[in-house]
């Protein structure tokens, strides 16, 4: 049977902490050119809208609250998300926030009777068809998809090259991944919900003048206070009080620009002035402003936390 030729991509192959890029071609599984993991510490530039060539590319987030932009059209890509891609669609990951990661790769859609993990002609008929009718996205609510592809990189990591066991072990692996998505797919779950807490994360980007303690908003999302602060981390990266005080920055950052409102008035519209000791509002006035003039980028909530308002007391965000 004739061999099918590696496929050659215009990619940046790594292997780092923060950014893992491997090829499974030279352990003979043609299938998946590309396996990836992304988790960066710091914000990075925006990725250009791209394609690839004979793949579909299939990503799973694991943590922040990020966007698809597929052919001029924006996609939620949250926490258990996964998100796919065809070879034709011109598609960009729209930003990389601090604290975000993400399992992805791309499978190479088998063509004519090329062997594809050992399977027979039918079986191999069947797993591209199935693969080819993956929804737009998904939820990986039970984290089946999340544990393949973590099997299938300690098969990676720890089998050593070369051998027949290597070989065996990674087709095993990544037709495990296969199936996973397939039938997780197909689950009752593949609705992508807009789930109570995105819906409470979107209500404080658009509304962060409000009061949000961290007990209402457990009871609003039914979940425990414990549960709450991990999901919402997982989510945007920040724990309630520091993201919404991020808002609250931006938004000061977005009014002070316009000119049109007086920065006491600002202050005072976000909730910066509800728990300030008496006495204190011309320092706050002064370091508000010196705040919001000073580029975000790169500034954790933890510091915008302990210097936003000087004098002003350091919970005022939380329960």
């Amino acid at each position: 049977m004739k061999r099918r030729k590696p496929l050659k991509l215009e990619f940046c192959y790594s292997d780092t902490p923060e950014r893992r890029c491997v090829s499974l071609e030279p352990d003979g599984i043609l299938c998946l050119p590309v396996l990836g993991f992304d988790a960066f510490k710091k914000a990075i530039e925006i990725s250009p809208s791209h394609v690839h060539e004979e793949c579909l590319e299939i990503s799973l987030c694991l943590r922040g609250d990020l966007e698809f932009e597929l052919e001029g059209e924006s996609y939620p890509f949250r926490p258990d998300t996964v998100f796919v891609s065809r070879p034709d669609e011109v598609h960009r990951l729209k930003y990389y926030p601090r604290s975000m990661s993400k399992y992805w790769m791309l499978f190479r859609i088998p063509k004519g009777n090329f062997p594809l993990l050992g399977l027979s002609p039918d079986e191999a008929k069947w797993l591209r068809k199935e693969m080819l009718e993956l929804p737009r996205s998904f939820t990986d609510a039970s984290h089946r998809i999340r544990s393949a592809f973590q099997r299938l990189f300690h098969v990676y990591d720890s089998e050593p090259p070369k051998t027949p066991q290597r070989k065996c072990l990674l087709r095993n692996a990544a037709l495990s991944l296969f199936i996973a998505l397939i039938e997780t797919a197909k689950s009752s779950e593949h609705i992508l919900p807009m789930t109570r807490l995105s819906q409470l994360v979107d209500e404080i980007r658009n509304e962060p003048g409000k009061d949000y303690p961290v007990d209402e908003l457990a009871r609003r999302t039914a979940l425990s206070p414990t549960g709450l602060l991990q999901r919402f981390k997982r989510l945007t990266g920040f724990p309630p009080h520091a993201f919404v005080l991020s808002c609250r920055i931006e938004k000061a950052k977005q009014e002070l620009e316009k000119g049109e409102i007086p920065i006491a008035v600002i202050a005072d519209n976000l909730g910066f002035l509800e728990r300030l000791r008496d006495g204190c509002l011309g320092k706050s006035m002064k370091k508000l402003k010196e705040l919001i003039d000073i580029s975000l980028a790169g500034h954790a909530a933890e510091r915008l936390l302990g210097t936003v308002i000087e004098g002003s007391e350091s919970d005022f965000l939380t329960a």
